[in-house]
């Protein structure tokens, strides 16, 4: 009854940032209740979109230093990212402006991010991964390939509707997670024998 959600993102789509605004909050809350687990794919196709500094790698390079250093904060990071999106055709959000997010998500070890997201420690896994998703398949879906951002996969299907229509992401949600799926369940304890 636990959904999979699997989404790939560049940070600097704007696409990516409207799918996030109208479907986030509702994310979160599947999340909060256990009613799904969610695996974020940062990628960087729109790095030509940035006037050279190469933004949609540095800043799945910074969610990558985040995920490593701090990973329970990890995905208020990706929120973050989201909420301060920069425009297209812009030199994005500085180095030292990623480093103030991480600051916002509260993250442990924030010298040793700071040091990753200056130093570009992920860049080639930034690289491998990008390349992984253009040339497929996505493991354990529908997907041969990712051909733009975001692309969206529950439990094994690409959603295709509406990115900012919330009503038609959750009806794909419900279809997808079949009749045993309850968005408000919490996790089943652990049964306890009576005495």
């Amino acid at each position: 009854g636990v959904l999979d959600i699997q989404m790939f993102v560049d940070y600097l789509c704007p696409i990516c940032g409207q799918f996030e605004q109208t479907n986030g909050a509702y994310i979160s809350s599947l999340l909060e209740n256990g009613a799904t687990t969610v695996e974020i794919h940062p990628i960087a196709i729109l790095d030509r979109l940035s006037q050279g500094t190469k933004y949609s790698t540095r800043a799945a390079n910074a969610a990558a230093c985040v995920a490593n250093y701090s990973p329970n904060q990890f995905y208020d990071f990706h929120n973050a990212l989201f909420a301060n999106q920069p425009a297209e055709n812009t030199t994005g959000l500085s180095d030292d402006e990623l480093i103030a997010l991480t600051a916002d998500a509260k993250v442990d070890k924030a010298d040793k991010i700071a040091e990753c997201i200056k130093g570009q420690n992920f860049k080639a896994w930034v690289g491998n991964s990008t390349a992984r998703a253009l040339n497929g398949p996505i493991p354990n879906s529908n997907v041969d390939k990712v051909t733009g951002t975001p692309t969206i996969i529950v439990n094994g299907v690409k959603y295709e509707g509406s990115i900012s229509d919330l009503a038609s992401f959750q009806a794909f949600v419900i279809q997808a997670a079949g009749e045993d799926f309850n968005a408000s369940s919490t996790a089943t304890p652990t049964p306890t024998p009576a005495p």
